[in-house]
């Protein structure tokens, strides 16, 4: 019984709080005006109102109303909340609600309440995005039909967005005559503003035709690093326009290997059938650059092909008049031969191009350099060694000579490959048994080791072996001990080692393991 009473005095008095705060008071804005004399006012005094602040629920109400008023619903919204309470401590004590529950009801009512007043900005934001998206916006809904095609590129559905965009485009048309027509400013001003609304809101082109736009304005009053750097970002732009061209889903061309890109079989058979291999191809080497840069290459070579063919021509005409030539004139023609070979050799060496391997590694083994003194002053003269090797038996040297250090190394370098020699490993860690060389007056020894050995040798030694792949080999050098002679000792030896299958080859007979016998 005092569980309903409370409840009929709840519901009755929030229906009073809501009656009172609907409703507004009779607020007497302005006070009577008296016709008494104006004398009598002097001997009146204003009392002092102590005002509450205003609220917007009521306005001058405190301070022109009746205050009884305001205590009265102050009471009411006190003592619904008191009969609040008491309704969710008696439901607490008959284990209708938790505590639990009770603090996630009030922290859901507290994000509920939009407390800065934002909510209605965000519901326009969110309509002007969905405005925005457009048609790739769209929700699709899954449908109950097995067939395989779309039915945007029907011919009905074709036809019907063909129909569409000629409209639009006569439109377009008929707005960009008559602005053209206008005869006064403010004629042209609506005009345009006119085709500007039509065009975003029919031909809105795509963002990143629109970034390029903004892009290519700037550029008209941009310079000097602000130009290079605008440059660099529309450069990058068009590259990433035309990268997603090729896989565009709403272009057709591109649905046959886009639709079947989960299985690869199909994918390869369908990438061929449209070209996107090539396409891969384009995008891996970019568009444009490359090929400018291989038609430039071609022009030069065509053109030192042509002065190479004109210099033998001349070169084969002097040497066969050489042959009938003696005494002055015939000194006079091996110098013009001489010097065309000199322009022969300096063009060829200008078109050379250094052969360089994947998977190689170079190490330099020396640096020398020399000086020769003479009247004119010092000429300095540098000589340079490098070994090369990919770690699995293929090893190479080679020296390079040039007027700076730089010089020398790149030739030795280009000529570090085309000096290549393979040699045999025995389990792929020592060789097959000792060895002996010697180079004019440089002897090496090389001895298989055990396993975990290591390779115990000289600095030189040790930096070629490695190269080679070895990893368990002795080895001691007599006598002299200059890189140069060292190296050559060195891939002397090991090419004289012999596998089985070389003695077997010698002596025809079966070469088989010593522990096996």
């Amino acid at each position: 019984m005092a569980a309903s009473l409370s409840k009929s005095r709840g519901t009755w008095s929030r229906i009073l709080v809501k009656s009172s705060s609907t409703k507004n008071p009779n607020i007497p804005l302005c006070r009577k005006i008296s016709h008494s004399s104006p004398q009598i006012h002097h001997h009146f005094q204003i009392p002092k109102l102590n005002l509450p602040p205003l609220s917007h629920n009521r306005f001058f109400s405190s301070s022109f109303g009746a205050p009884s008023h305001d205590r009265v619903v102050q009471k009411l919204q006190e003592e619904a909340e008191m009969e609040k309470q008491k309704e969710k401590d008696e439901k607490k004590k008959a284990g209708l609600i938790d505590d639990n529950v009770e603090e996630e009801e009030e922290e859901e009512e507290e994000d509920k309440e939009d407390y800065m007043g934002v909510g209605p900005m965000i519901e326009k934001l969110e309509k002007q995005i969905a405005k925005e998206k457009g048609p790739l916006g769209q929700h699709e809904e899954q449908t109950d039909s097995e067939s395989e095609v779309d039915e945007r590129w029907e011919p009905d559905a074709v036809q019907k967005r063909s129909e569409e965009f000629e409209k639009k485009s006569k439109r377009h048309g008929d707005l960009l005559t008559n602005f053209a027509s206008s005869e006064t400013l403010d004629e042209a001003h609506n005009w345009m503003q006119k085709i500007d609304h039509f065009e975003q809101k029919h031909l809105q082109l795509p963002f990143e035709y629109r970034v390029i736009g903004e892009l290519m304005n700037r550029l008209k009053d941009a310079t000097g690093k602000d130009r290079f750097m605008i440059l660099q970002k529309l450069n990058r732009a068009m590259r990433m326009v035309q990268w997603k061209e090729p896989y565009d889903p709403n272009n057709p061309a591109n649905s046959g290997f886009i639709q079947h890109d989960k299985g690869r079989g199909n994918a390869d058979a369908s990438l061929e059938h449209s070209g996107g291999f090539d396409k891969e191809r384009q995008m891996i080497k970019g568009f444009g650059d490359d090929d400018e840069d291989q038609d430039f290459i071609d022009d030069k070579d065509d053109i030192l092909m042509e002065k190479l063919n004109a210099i033998d021509s001349k070169l084969e005409e002097k040497l066969a008049a050489l042959d009938h030539t003696f005494g002055k004139k015939g000194r006079v023609l091996e110098e013009e031969i001489k010097e065309l070979a000199e322009e022969r050799n300096s063009l060829t060496e200008e078109k050379r191009r250094p052969l360089y391997r994947k998977g190689f590694d170079t190490r330099l083994v020396d640096m020398n350099r020399t000086c020769k003194v003479t009247k004119g002053g010092q000429i300095f003269k540098y000589t340079a060694m490098l070994v090369c090797g990919n770690y699995n038996g293929v090893i190479g040297f080679a020296k390079g000579k040039g007027p700076a250090a730089p010089i020398a190394l790149q030739k030795a370098y280009e000529r570090c490959f085309q000096n290549l020699h393979y040699v045999e490993r025995h389990e792929e860690h020592t060789i097959t048994h000792a060895v002996q060389t010697e180079y004019k007056k440089t002897k090496i020894y090389l001895w298989p080791a055990a396993t975990t050995t290591g390779i115990k040798a000289g600095k030189t030694v040790e930096l070629v072996l490695n190269l080679a792949g070895f990893k368990n080999v002795k080895s001691k050098v007599v006598g002299s001990r200059n890189p140069h002679n060292t190296v050559k000792a060195l891939f002397k030896a090991l090419n004289a080692i012999e596998t089985p299958k070389d003695v077997q080859e010698k002596f025809g007979r079966a070469v088989v393991e010593s522990h096996l016998l």
